[in-house]
C-alpha cells in the first residue's frame, strides 16, 4: 500500500493483484485482520498518511491530496471531513495551536 499511495489508480483490484490474491480472498483476510473491507482500508491509509503530511507542513492541500493518491481537491477534502470531522485546513488550524 504504501508504494502506491500517490496512485490515484491504486484500488481494490490492484491491491489483490499486488498480494498474488483474489479480490474475495483480499476482502476476507484483511475483513478478519482488520475489520475493514479492502476500500475502507486504503481509503484509511490514505486518510492517515494525509493527516501525517498535513501536521508536517509538507505542502498546500491540494499538492497533500495528489500525494495520498487523490486527483479532485474536492473530493479529498470531503472524504477527509467525512474521516476526521474536519476540513483538511481545520485541521492544520488546530494542530498549529498543540
Amino acid at each position: 500500500m504504501e508504494e502506491h499511495m500517490t496512485d490515484f489508480s491504486f484500488g481494490v483490484e490492484a491491491f489483490g493483484e499486488a498480494l498474488n490474491m483474489s479480490k474475495m480472498q483480499l476482502y476476507r483476510k484483511l475483513k478478519a485482520l482488520t475489520d475493514y473491507t479492502p476500500s475502507e482500508f486504503i481509503r484509511t491509509m490514505r486518510m492517515k498518511r494525509a493527516a501525517e503530511l498535513l501536521e508536517k507542513g509538507a505542502g498546500n492541500i491540494g499538492e497533500i491530496a495528489y500525494m495520498v493518491g487523490y486527483q479532485d481537491h474536492a473530493y479529498f477534502t470531503r472524504n477527509f471531513h467525512k474521516y476526521y470531522g474536519v476540513t483538511p485546513s481545520e485541521y492544520i488550524i488546530s494542530h498549529e495551536k498543540q
